[in-house]
């Protein structure tokens, strides 16, 4: 590869996992403010052990000050298993100073209610609490045709179907049924974080707009100053350089380590803030679009539409590549810095 293009590369994904830090921490900070994962984990559990679940959240059920009393729907249990497990011991342990909120898992919680809840559980520890609250002594002296009555006890419901399938592939191991159990809620869980992740990023997205807007992150023109100015895109790289082991910190440190980092970049000139153009630095009439650099002075209808519409386009691809997350980028950083200091293979003899 070129190594004008090559540098010019290593520039650009310097600057998108730089800006990703920023975006992958405050993303976090939203996300555990409102109580996103506990409420996830939460409404995951009601829909293996209930049945029934909702993953949509509105705005006001995001920041709401208070928790709403139970109002199951049609169809929805009126007392859930899902309520019941979040009160064992197991299980509240691991919320906020071991206190659940009352009626978590079948009411709506307000967001300082969702911070209390656990942010995690493990696949043995919700076995363990599911099989004490429905199958007393499942652990110890209780056979598998115990098992399978007290489970028949549960009467017409999701749960029942469920662990009786668990049980009949258990055979009579009542310790192969409570594995089964234990990969039922793994499996489960799986997905539950796939859905959560689609959720964070709509905040991530939401944060990647502002922070594009706010610095000026245009792709477009970045990329323009780092392929036609040298001492820029060196400086750039060097900078790159000394960040290609970022990916493998926590964002939080990372992003103390860039943010001096980004300061020395700007200052080597790259475009990114909302200072003056040159073109409007002397004494010539500018608008605020012109000053800002929106659209060319003294250009035509045409030419100040068309440089509008790829400034867009240099945010829209900006916001974009927010999204993937910090480690990508350094991951990306540190093969392509490897790339470079290889350099290209040499040459064979014919």
């Amino acid at each position: 590869m070129d190594n004008l293009v090559l540098e010019t590369v290593i520039g650009l994904v310097f600057i998108f996992g730089t800006f990703s830090v920023v975006v992958s921490l405050l993303t976090e900070m939203i996300a555990r403010f409102i109580g996103l994962r506990g409420e996830y984990l939460m409404r995951g559990i009601r829909t293996l052990v209930d049945g029934s679940g909702r993953f949509s959240l509105s705005f006001r059920d995001l920041f709401a000050r208070t928790s709403k009393e139970p109002a199951p729907k049609d169809g929805d249990p009126s007392e859930p298993m899902t309520t019941k497990l979040m009160q064992h011991a197991l299980i509240c342990s691991s919320a906020d100073k071991a206190q659940i909120p009352v009626n978590a898992g079948n009411a709506k919680l307000s967001s300082r209610d969702r911070r209390k809840l656990p942010a995690y559980i493990s696949g043995r520890s919700f076995a363990r609490a599911l099989l004490d609250t429905v199958i007393p002594d499942a652990a110890g002296k209780t056979k598998m045709d115990e098992v399978r009555t007290l489970i028949d006890g549960l009467g017409d419901t999701h749960l029942r179907a469920s662990l009786l399938a668990l049980a009949n592939a258990a055979e009579e191991d009542v310790a192969r049924f409570r594995r089964n159990v234990e990969e039922w809620y793994d499996d489960h869980m799986a997905r539950v974080s796939g859905w959560y992740k689609r959720h964070v990023r709509w905040i991530s997205l939401a944060i990647g707009v502002l922070l594009v807007l706010l610095f000026n992150l245009d792709a477009v023109q970045i990329t323009r100053s780092l392929y036609t100015d040298q001492a820029l895109r060196a400086s750039v790289v060097t900078e790159a350089t000394r960040a290609a082991q970022c990916g493998d910190k926590a964002p939080a440190a990372c992003l103390q380590e860039v943010r001096g980092q980004i300061d020395q970049v700007r200052g080597a000139g790259l475009p990114i803030g909302w200072a003056t153009v040159p073109a409007c630095a002397v004494p010539v009439k500018c608008g605020w679009w012109e000053q800002r650099g929106l659209v060319t002075p003294d250009a035509g209808g045409g030419t100040k539409a068309l440089s509008l519409l790829i400034i867009l386009a240099g945010w829209a691809l900006m916001t974009l590549t927010l999204l993937p997350g910090a480690r990508f980028w350094f991951d990306a950083l540190s093969r392509l810095g490897t790339l470079r200091s290889t350099g290209p293979k040499p040459k064979t003899g014919s």
